[in-house]
């Protein structure tokens, strides 16, 4: 009878256990519940986060090289359209070097364009570059449904030039009439050499060739230009270079140059100011003055093109 009564008996206190483990199981689990409901939750949220975070430090990052590149190639003072028209061509520049892998184009220093303007006005140029650039968010230039790489210059010769290339299309860039740089103080420059000096300078860089003092003509005679006027060649006594090798032996502002003999000396008178094509910025300060918008100037500097 004894016997029984203990079997019952433990069989009795395994259930309780069974039971007070269950019980202690669903209590868990109901503690725990929104919890784990609220990590799941969240986890999602964090993961989102960070991605967000990612996308917005990368356009940080962006917004801040296209200032500072704005910066670094047109000046600051200019009109905020012509400004903007800038800011479209470096984000397209940017555009095109990346899908290319090319060099990404340079820019200035956030604390040498504090430095160059000073305090104040480094605070307000920054944030006219920076509505230049947030009021022309994400749009680039393409040509026939491609990104294109867009020069563009300081000063033009009165006109810009155009450009042909036998591996790409680059048709977008004709030559259009840009007469108000002529109003630019770099527009013209005007350099007097005595003979000595000019073949001292041709001398140096080419001592094979055997150059004449006795007149300009049998040094350098600008030999081949193109429709606005910049050279593409020039003829040396026994050799032929480009119009740009001259003009950076003579540190010229351009390839819109001439060599004239004057009161017997060398003058070397030289028109606009960088390689010509594409837009110039002066012409496009001149053009936002008189109230184009900065897509008006691209589409006239740059023919056929789609802004988007």
């Amino acid at each position: 009878m004894n016997t029984v009564i203990l079997e019952i008996g433990v069989t009795y206190n395994d259930n309780m256990m069974e039971r007070i483990k269950t019980m202690l199981s669903l209590i868990i689990i109901i503690i725990c519940l929104p919890y784990l409901v609220t990590f799941v939750v969240q986890g999602d949220f964090i993961n989102d986060s960070r991605e967000e975070e990612v996308t917005e430090s990368q356009s940080d990052e962006d917004t801040e090289g296209l200032i500072l590149m704005l910066a670094s190639e047109m000046p600051v003072t200019y009109e905020k359209e012509a400004l903007k028209a800038q800011a479209v061509i470096a984000r397209t520049n940017l555009a095109y070097a990346r899908e290319n892998d090319q060099a990404e184009p340079e820019n200035i220093s956030r604390e040498k364009l504090r430095e160059s303007l000073g305090g104040k006005k480094f605070q307000k140029y920054y944030e006219l570059l920076k509505k230049c650039v947030e009021e022309t968010e994400h749009e680039t230039i393409t040509f026939q449904n491609k990104i294109v790489q867009l020069p563009f210059h300081y000063v033009s010769a009165g006109k810009t030039r155009e450009k042909t290339d036998e591996k790409k299309n680059v048709s977008y860039l004709k030559s259009v009439s840009s007469m108000s740089d002529v109003r630019s103080e770099q527009f013209l420059k005007i350099e007097f050499y005595t003979k000595k000096q000019f073949y001292n300078k041709l001398k140096s860089a080419y001592p094979e060739l055997k150059f004449s003092k006795d007149s300009v003509e049998k040094m350098a005679i600008a030999k081949e230009r193109d429709s606005a006027s910049y050279v593409l060649a020039v003829q040396l006594p026994g050799k032929k270079i480009t119009g740009e090798e001259f003009r950076k032996l003579f540190v010229l502002n351009s390839t819109c140059f001439s060599i004239k003999e004057v009161d017997n000396k060398i003058r070397i008178v030289t028109k606009g100011y960088g390689q010509g094509y594409g837009m110039s910025q002066y012409g496009a300060n001149e053009m936002a003055k008189e109230g184009s918008s900065y897509k008006q100037i691209l589409e006239y500097y740059y023919s056929g093109i789609t802004i988007s």
